[in-house]
């Protein structure tokens, strides 16, 4: 269940942050402000993912291990985020 969890918390920061992110292009028209609130909710959401699973794994390797993975999804999903605000703006 708790792995459920955690790869829902990944999947969750992507759709949330591409709504958001182009929910504001289509209000404001600037894409940099997009793209920052679009990170920024993706900051807040795998870290408090990454704070949950730092707190409740009992094992300090899988704790690195999946505090690790949600930085490389932060990476990811801002590089998705970034061409996909690129691709509606143009």
């Amino acid at each position: 269940m708790k792995l459920i969890i955690f790869f829902s918390l990944i999947v969750f920061s992507l759709i949330v942050s591409l709504i958001l992110g182009r929910k504001d292009l289509k209000n404001k028209k600037n894409p940099v402000t997009a793209i920052i609130k679009a990170i920024l909710v993706n900051i807040v959401i795998l870290g408090l993912g990454s704070l949950w699973w730092f707190l409740t794994e009992t094992d300090g390797i899988s704790q690195g291990i999946g505090v690790m993975i949600y930085l490389g999804s932060f990476v990811g999903i801002s590089l998705i985020d970034m061409v996909f605000i690129y691709v509606c703006n143009g």
